[in-house]
């Protein structure tokens, strides 16, 4: 099984989907709530429309029975699942029949693969294609709609935008491999995306060159993200020339020589905060970037990974409706809320990790993992915020490669974990689930590519960690 079988089933849903179009069947599309979800629908919807069918959007931070009850009352004619439903196909052919397909990248059991007669779920995973570094669910709907129409390239960079925002730049130099690579050959071809090797830094094209360091979250640079001042005053010491005819200097304006006296800079600041030497800080700072020409240059839309996060703040603001419309073309008052939000998010995430990292008690280090306390500064049930602040942290120098698992305790009975896999490696995620429902009484497990839910009685704290632990050093042996 390979790439060659995975097309044709992509082949095959996209000839479903044609005959949903011509029969004028009224679809729901529904969506998780987050970058990929919002790029996955606005893909299908847009193809959907612009052939002449029927398809409303509906964006949810979770599925379940209930919920799945309730999309069943609404009586529509057929349901397209992005993004989600990994491991609910039973559910899904209990209430809806064959009246369904789910696109996802998500990794699914044998069991949902042998029993999948209808081929409604296109997965990566079925074709032994890795779905968490290799294509995402935007990927897989921008797929879906070129086999459709091959007018329907024009789309690609949204897949790219999906794709980065799912953080599957794993290739050499934050490269992307695999079906993203594929993907971004068709933008490339029809000029929709540019790349190249420079700092990965925020705004390297429009922000003066310390306001783009300090714009920078990821990689978390401590000390120096949102601080602007401590990065002018950095830069100074460099001796680069920062003003040209009294306008500040970007990192577009300088040469390859003084990129590398600012990440020298950058480098020698976190070795003096951490008190250790800092090594190949270059690998992490210099990468490909990819920019959307199109775009208005500078704009939080001429840079995918921007773009990207554009749409995770919509997602995690509870604005996905603003993404998808921006997706689709919006660029007037969706765009200047959706930037609004952002700003606002950005700072605020900002203040919860930096609280984090001054209250040295809330910290552990364990050597392949690091355990967090965030209790009494994020709410439990804000899933979303907490996995973004979990991926800005495995970004910090200190964390890098290392599990993140933060603590929010519930009540004085239970607490919630979230995982954050960061470090280099995989987990065994089944066995990490089945070792915990041995072990401990009321746990609940639930996985989302490299991030994870556990629910276990705050008694049971030590017990969980014994079991990550030695599930961590038998990977990385």
């Amino acid at each position: 099984m390979g790439y060659k079988e995975f097309y044709e089933n992509v082949n095959v849903t996209s000839e479903k989907v044609k005959n949903l179009i011509d029969d004028r069947k009224d679809t729901l599309i529904v969506s998780n709530s987050s970058c990929d979800g919002i790029v996955s629908a606005s893909l299908l919807i847009r193809a959907i429309w612009k052939l002449g069918g029927k398809a409303t959007a509906r964006f949810v931070n979770k599925i379940s029975q209930d919920s799945i009850a309730d999309l069943k009352s609404e009586d529509h004619e057929f349901y397209l699942f992005t993004e989600l439903g990994t491991g609910l196909s039973e559910l899904f052919n209990k209430f809806f029949s064959k009246e369904w397909i789910m696109l996802d990248h998500r990794k699914l059991s044998f069991a949902e693969i042998a029993t999948d007669d209808d081929d409604a779920i296109l997965n990566p995973w079925k074709y032994d294609i890795d779905g968490d570094k290799e294509v995402t669910s935007g990927g897989i709907s921008y797929l879906l709609v070129k086999s459709m129409d091959k007018r329907f390239t024009d789309l690609s960079p949204l897949a790219i935008v999906s794709a980065l925002g799912e953080y599957q730049d794993v290739g050499d130099k934050r490269s992307l491999i695999g079906l993203n690579n594929e993907i971004l050959k068709d933008s490339e071809k029809n000029g929709l995306m540019q790349t190249d090797i420079d700092l990965l830094l925020s705004f390297n094209e429009s922000l003066p060159i310390h306001e783009s360091i300090a714009n920078t979250s990821i990689p978390y640079l401590y000390g120096i993200t949102s601080n602007s001042d401590k990065c002018l005053e950095l830069m100074k010491n460099t001796n680069i020339n920062l003003k040209k005819d009294g306008r500040w200097k970007t990192i577009a304006d300088i040469n390859q020589e003084e990129k590398f006296l600012i990440i020298e800079s950058i480098k020698n600041h976190l070795s003096s905060q951490m008190n250790r030497n800092v090594d190949n800080l270059e690998n992490i700072l210099i990468g490909y970037t990819y920019v959307l020409p199109t775009e208005d240059y500078g704009s939080h839309l001429y840079d995918a990974r921007r773009f990207s996060d554009l749409l995770d703040s919509c997602a995690l603001s509870m604005k996905s409706g603003i993404g998808l419309s921006i997706c689709l073309g919006e660029r007037a008052g969706s765009l200047e809320e959706a930037e609004r939000d952002l700003q606002e998010f950005k700072n605020s995430s900002q203040k919860l990790v930096s609280k984090i990292l001054k209250e040295k008690w809330r910290i552990s280090d364990k050597g392949l993992f690091v355990f967090i306390s965030a209790d009494g500064i994020i709410e439990p049930d804000y899933a979303g915020y907490v996995g973004y602040l979990s991926r800005l942290l495995t970004s910090h120098y200190q964390f890098m490669n290392k599990m993140i698992i933060m603590k929010i305790a519930i009540d004085e009975n239970y607490s919630k974990y979230f995982l954050s896999t960061g470090y280099d490696g995989e987990m065994d995620i089944e066995l990490m689930a089945k070792e915990l429902s041995n072990t401990i009484d009321g746990s609940t497990v639930t996985f989302s590519n490299a991030d994870g839910q556990i629910i276990i009685p705050s008694v049971q704290e030590d017990t969980l960690m014994s079991i990550i632990s030695k599930l961590i050093k038998k990977i990385s042996k």
